[in-house]
């Protein structure tokens, strides 16, 4: 069993999620070898400001690193399932975001080639690992809660709140077909999963876009980041802004969550 300061890591994606494993992997003791960005140009931008000796060009430069044993996928969500692909041919753990793939059909043969590999390989649903979240897990598991009948919760984020608000998880082909549900819902329903220890068998939604119209800047905007152009264009917005779901879970229990 190698340590911990002998495993190397290399991270796709120079954004804000990219910026965060980094910090997480650091922490750790792993050593980050490089970064690959959207372009080089960002890459190496974001190598210097955070230390990180190397930027890639391409993801073969980044496979062709030896150091790397694992490497974590920050990209955006079109990129995960051939970026994946890709990491498992090269015999490279895998630590991908979430959603895992655009549909179910890529999700579906990344599991397989992954179980198949014999890699260590993981998607990152990071909440369910918080103390208390574990704790509740272990109680509920104990039988300190009794029958779970009944699941409530929401998960609000704000900073999509104005139709000058822009990020590349508006856009269907780059974020999939669900935006609210797939980014922030994923994490609510797999923490609800964890904690119940149950399955979802049956769902239904009400799916709302607010804000059909928004003006998009017309340089690159990264998460959370308050710099933008000035200069923008009008899009029409094709996910949802906020979702309302109910749901059955296996042993009979009801959920309902709300996610703007």
């Amino acid at each position: 069993m190698p340590r911990i300061s002998d495993v190397g890591a290399a991270v796709i994606g120079s954004g804000f999620i990219g910026t965060v494993h980094i910090e997480a992997l650091r922490r750790l003791g792993v050593t980050v070898h490089g970064i690959l960005g959207s372009t080089p140009e960002r890459a190496a931008k974001r190598a210097e400001q955070l230390g990180v000796p190397r930027a890639y060009a391409d993801l073969d430069e980044l496979l062709a690193d030896d150091r790397v044993q694992v490497v974590h996928v920050t990209s955006p969500n079109a990129l995960h399932h051939p970026q994946v692909k890709a990491i498992l041919a090269a015999r490279r753990h895998v630590v991908c975001e979430k959603p895992l793939a655009m549909t179910s059909e890529e999700s579906g043969e990344l599991v397989r080639l992954a179980a198949g590999s014999g890699l260590v390989n993981a998607v990152n649903f990071n909440i369910r690992f918080y103390p208390l979240n574990q704790h509740l897990a272990r109680e509920i598991e104990g039988g300190a809660l009794g029958d779970v009948r009944l699941v409530t919760g929401h998960y609000f984020q704000d900073w999509l709140l104005r139709d000058t608000d822009w990020n590349w998880r508006l856009v269907p082909e780059e974020g999939g077909a669900l935006r609210a549900v797939g980014d922030i819902g994923s994490h609510w329903l797999d923490l609800a999963s964890f904690v119940t220890g149950l399955h979802v068998t049956g769902v239904t939604a009400d799916l709302t876009t607010f804000i059909p119209v928004r003006r998009k800047p017309a340089g690159p905007v990264e998460t959370f980041s308050t710099e933008r152009s000035t200069e923008t264009v009008d899009t029409e917005i094709r996910t949802e802004d906020a979702a309302t779901i109910l749901l059955r879970y296996s042993n009979g229990a009801r959920g309902a969550r709300a996610i703007p």
